[in-house]
């Protein structure tokens, strides 16, 4: 209890040293990344900033701040709620918090690559959600790009779903991913991204799950000998502004801001993209074991996980919805198989 009220303290002290004087001015964008500068979302909102304050000559400012400097990613999605920041940035897991039809997000093995996923998300029921947004004061703005999420650990590769048993695996304070984790056999064990280095090192758990650019980020590499490409959950990054706050820009600068977080969120997408296999290099330069684990074994983790958390998250939200999600998915699917 006594660490939430000194946490909450500290954050309102960076608050009103960080934003006195004139960045309290009403045309001031503050964002709150939990990510490093280096980190596909940051680059992609790095591009955000520098259109926006291009194409309002300056009326809007766009400050970026790294590596959970305001608050984990609950936490700033939280301040901007409540109207103390513009805009944050958050995985699926903790937007469920505000949103639990952000959970469509944590189905596992939902999708086979990118364009899937993609197209689902930009498509009417991604939008959908993030339409569903405004209902808790937040507007959707951009899927900034993280990635699929894989599985890390320093006892064995993960080839078939009985490597997963007896491995405690970090997961994110997120209910369907927790027990996605059980369902495979693993002890999922929820950990902060803030402390997930630390409890790697001291050994508290055998193992993590993150997509390679975070994998990279916090130089798991010291701390861990496998990467098992599973690809369980794909885990965008939602980019969601303060809606009162949006709504007091004028037409024009909602427009410019809209335009700019698109072209960010696909900027980010493209920099990820093009960067993964470079960065499983990396890893095993570093020393670390890749095994991409095959599509019949994947096909076996699905049927282990997928009707169980389908089932446990349209007992929470309206099932018409998560309908709509897989149907979305399976359009998409054979979109791209047509050539569409």
């Amino acid at each position: 209890m006594k660490k939430g009220i000194i946490f909450k303290a500290v954050v309102a002290l960076v608050l009103v040293v960080a934003f006195s004087g004139t960045a309290l001015a009403a045309k001031t964008i503050r964002i709150s990344l939990c990510n490093s500068e280096t980190h596909p979302q940051s680059i992609g909102l790095q591009l955000f900033k520098k259109l926006v304050e291009e194409q309002t000559n300056g009326a809007l400012k766009v400050n970026l701040y790294y590596n959970s400097q305001l608050g984990g990613e609950r936490e700033s999605v939280e301040q901007v709620k409540n109207g103390l920041l513009e805009m944050a940035t958050a995985s699926a897991g903790p937007m469920t918090t505000f949103n639990p039809l952000f959970m469509v997000l944590d189905i596992p093995f939902a999708f086979n690559d990118y364009n899937e996923a993609w197209m689902v998300a930009d498509g009417p029921v991604g939008q959908a959600l993030f339409k569903s947004c405004e209902g808790v004061g937040l507007k959707g703005l951009a899927w900034m790009e993280n990635g699929f999420r894989h599985t890390t650990n320093s006892v064995r590769p993960i080839n078939t779903i009985d490597d997963f048993k007896g491995l405690k695996i970090r997961t994110m304070e997120a209910p369907m991913h927790v027990e996605t984790f059980k369902l495979l056999g693993a002890g999922p064990t929820p950990v902060a991204w803030t402390e997930l280095y630390l409890v790697l090192q001291q050994r508290v758990v055998d193992g993590q799950e993150n997509p390679l650019a975070n994998i990279w980020e916090v130089k798991m590499y010291e701390v861990q000998k496998y990467v098992s490409l599973d690809g369980h959950i794909y885990d965008p990054m939602p980019l969601v502004a303060n809606l009162d706050w949006f709504n007091k820009l004028t037409k024009e600068e909602q427009v410019i801001v809209e335009k700019a977080a698109l072209l960010g969120q696909n900027y980010s997408r493209a920099v990820n993209a093009a960067r993964e296999r470079y960065i499983v290099e990396l890893l095993q330069e570093k020393g670390m074991a890749v095994n991409e684990v095959r599509e019949a074994e994947k096909a076996k983790m699905r049927e282990a996980t997928q009707p169980s958390i389908v089932q446990k998250i349209k007992e929470k939200v309206d099932p018409k919805f998560i309908d709509q999600w897989l149907s979305a998915i399976e359009q998409a699917r054979k979109d791209i198989k047509a050539g569409l």
